[in-house]
């Protein structure tokens, strides 16, 4: 709130790039390894003091729900 859509846009130099080492790429095609079952494509990642790498994957059988997983918690698909 408090900002016009141009500033809510822009992007800012440097914060939003996948690491260079990032195990997943963005439209790779992910699974969970274990638990209740998601499987989709990667859409974006995230990094916190907890989890260093991340990833958002969007559901093939629901399109446009999204869940969040640290990198241990997938696999990929061939």
């Amino acid at each position: 709130m408090g900002q016009s859509s141009d500033e809510a846009n822009a992007p800012v130099a440097g914060q939003f790039a996948l690491p260079l080492s990032a195990t997943f790429g963005l439209g790779d095609r992910v699974r969970k390894k274990s638990g209740a079952a998601w499987q989709g494509q990667v859409v974006g990642w995230y990094c916190t003091k907890l989890t260093p790498e991340g990833y958002a994957v969007e559901s093939e059988s629901h399109p446009g729900s999204v869940q969040i997983y640290p990198v241990a918690a997938l696999e990929r698909v061939a």
